[in-house]
């Protein structure tokens, strides 16, 4: 397997920008009027929308700097334009273009400003103000490096006429894996000629259910990759056991007769599915689609020795590049945006969890069930972001890869797990070595 440092240039060439000579991607003060900070989102549609209300008010209440906007939206999620910006240091100011997956690597190879100065001389703390997991997400050994202003819930909601049918009680959902696949047999339906009409669940997203099991894929003291801990071993054998209750790839065929879950022939809305493992969006989606389903929802179920009440800490982090020489302009603008006023304003217009405690207490999120229900998981102690390596990105497609040859090829999960701990070890001593030269 290639590293993922593929381009060394590029990162050697970004470590060259972050030293302060000069590009001319960074906005340049104005020789009179406000200082001019430009942003990158990946955001578009209503949330751009949105977002740009916001910005309008930041202009108008910040006459010293005026934000402009520009949408780097991308249909497949990859930012590939972020790196090549890096490279050549023509950067913008500010940009909320990098997934959490990316940070460390961006942190760790020089291109981002540590955030912790500001953060003092503004009175601001991480560890106080956000969820844990977004805390734990942004610090890279032991440097802040970005802030958020969004972050979502996962757990899983059910269809509470397909367990009455089945012979469940829907007021008291499954609460371990083991109730979990009792449900999901019981839920599942088949015509008289043995055609699929209903499945109950399938677990999917190891990266996620290890942690439910008790486990980890990283130790941020030690370094060290622990792909093959127990507890994600025992995850995997769960998640692979759905195949031999039920012919998954004739699952596969069923769910591609419907739409995903976010349109009106998702297979949720339309009584195809029991169980949805989804996040606290799936509420929109229901009142838009199945208004009339009677529907409840549980956190992922944890075995005796896991986790209760995980939930993964995802979202855009929003960094001041290295390379931009108005950092105090772009830190004005950044911290007010991450304020607990923006972040509930754009968190409640587009159904959003936020990432501050303090904007979680709005009746905006404490007024809905699901919305409360969703924030308590954020800001429980079982909420996990990317950890902090640079080869998160890499590692985590590697994940999904041995869940699938588990799951649907059948193979060992000792040994898929026991093979990626050795290729992450590569990779991530040869990332290391780089970061080094």
């Amino acid at each position: 397997m290639r590293p993922i440092i593929q381009a060394n240039w590029i990162w050697k060439l970004a470590a060259v920008a972050a030293t302060g000579v000069q590009f001319v991607g960074c906005s340049s003060a104005r020789s009179s009027g406000p200082i001019e900070v430009v942003y990158w989102t990946g955001w578009s549609g209503h949330e751009y929308e949105i977002q740009q209300n916001l910005i309008e008010e930041f202009n108008r209440t910040h006459p010293n700097v005026r934000v402009r906007m520009l949408t780097q939206f991308s249909s497949t999620g990859s930012y590939q334009k972020v790196k090549i910006a890096f490279a050549g240091g023509a950067t913008p100011d500010v940009m909320s273009t990098i997934w959490d997956s990316d940070l460390a690597g961006f942190a760790m190879r020089g291109v981002l400003t540590p955030l912790d100065d500001y953060l003092k001389r503004a009175g601001r703390d991480v560890d106080r103000e956000f969820t844990p997991g977004i805390a734990r997400m942004v610090r890279i050994d032991g440097r802040v490096y970005g802030l958020t202003v969004t972050t979502n819930a996962s757990f899983i909601v059910f269809n509470k006429s397909a367990f009455r049918e089945a012979g469940l009680d829907p007021n008291t959902p499954p609460r371990t894996p083991t109730e979990v696949d009792r449900a999901a047999k019981a839920c599942t339906k088949y015509d008289a000629n043995g055609n699929l009409v209903r499945y109950g669940f399938r677990p999917e997203n190891l990266d996620v259910w290890a942690y439910v099991f008790g486990g980890d894929w990283y130790d941020a003291r030690t370094r060290r990759v622990t792909a093959n801990d127990p507890h994600n071993i025992a995850a995997l054998r769960w998640m692979a056991g759905y195949n031999r209750m039920f012919d998954l790839r004739k699952i596969q065929a069923f769910q591609s007769a419907f739409g995903d879950n976010d349109s009106a022939n998702g297979p949720f809305f339309i009584g195809k599915l029991a169980m949805w493992h989804t996040g606290e969006w799936s509420e929109e989606f229901i009142r838009r689609y199945a208004p009339g389903l009677e529907w409840g929802w549980f956190p992922l179920p944890a075995p005796p020795n896991g986790r209760t009440n995980v939930t993964p800490a995802r979202g855009s982090i929003f960094v001041i590049p290295a390379a931009c020489k108005h950092k105090d302009a772009a830190w004005e603008f950044l911290n007010w945006i991450t304020s607990v006023h923006a972040v509930k304003t754009f968190c409640a217009a587009i159904h959003n969890v936020p990432p501050l405690i303090e904007a979680g207490k709005d009746p905006a999120f404490q007024s809905d069930p699901l919305m409360r229900f969703a924030t308590q998981l954020s800001q429980g102690q079982n909420s996990f972001g990317a950890p902090p390596i640079p080869i998160w990105a890499t590692y985590k497609r590697e994940i999904q890869r041995a869940e699938d040859r588990a799951v649907l090829g059948g193979e060992d999960p000792q040994h898929l797990l026991d093979d990626l701990q050795l290729r992450m070890e590569r990779e991530l001593s040869r990332t290391f070595d780089d970061l080094r030269e």
